[in-house]
């Protein structure tokens, strides 16, 4: 499969009001776009139920988001890495506010606490 890549110009204004509509949506700006792009693109939808199922833990709960996603964990690779990586970046950057990263486990996987 081949990847294609689009360039958009923005102002400076255009692209800080996307940066601030993305950090809220707990996303990074090419993330936030393709969801707006595509609506319901697998990424998205693999997201918003990411936030969900962490939302509805209760406090102290420890998790790794393969766990939280269990027999729903079928999505390509691609996606698995990409769900990993923009929500461990939202959770250091205190964008995801509720949750803290504990650290990889001798199998590589992120492990996170609720708060």
């Amino acid at each position: 499969m081949d990847n294609k890549s689009v360039q958009i110009l923005f102002t400076d204004k255009q692209y800080q009001d996307l940066e601030k509509k993305a950090a809220k949506a707990g996303l990074t700006v090419p993330l936030y776009i393709k969801g707006i792009v595509l609506e319901n693109d697998e990424f998205s939808l693999a997201y918003a139920k990411l936030i969900k199922k962490v939302d509805a833990l209760p406090s102290g709960t420890r998790f790794t988001i393969r766990s939280l996603f269990g027999t729903e964990w079928t999505m390509g690779r691609g996606i698995k890495l990409s769900l990993g990586k923009t929500y461990y970046n939202q959770v250091e950057k205190k964008t995801i506010n509720n949750v803290n990263a504990e650290g990889k486990d001798s199998s590589n996987v992120m492990w996170y606490v609720k708060l």
